[in-house]
């Protein structure tokens, strides 16, 4: 039977920001609870799944791709319309 890793990665969103404390956590546990935070100053959101059956985890994949396709979409259409909106 294979292992079943755990994970534990987390980081700032802006580490350079004096005025952001937004930061993600994202882990694995050893029950195998997939876990995936978002917070920023004042709230935060939780996605979560249990790994235990393929169906399952093709489920946690698809939320954090969603979730990410959804973040890159909203990035790029604020850098089309306001990183340079001075200048338009």
């Amino acid at each position: 039977m294979m292992e079943m890793k755990t994970y534990n990665k987390k980081g700032f969103l802006a580490p350079e920001s004096i005025r952001s404390c937004a930061d993600y956590h994202a882990k694995i546990l050893p029950d195998l609870r997939a876990i995936f935070r978002v917070h920023d100053c004042n709230t935060g959101i939780r996605v979560w799944n249990d790994l235990n059956n393929p169906e399952e985890v093709q489920e946690m994949i698809n939320k954090l791709r969603v979730l990410g396709t959804a973040a890159l979409s909203f990035a790029n259409f604020i850098e089309d319309n306001y990183l340079n909106f001075s200048e338009k």
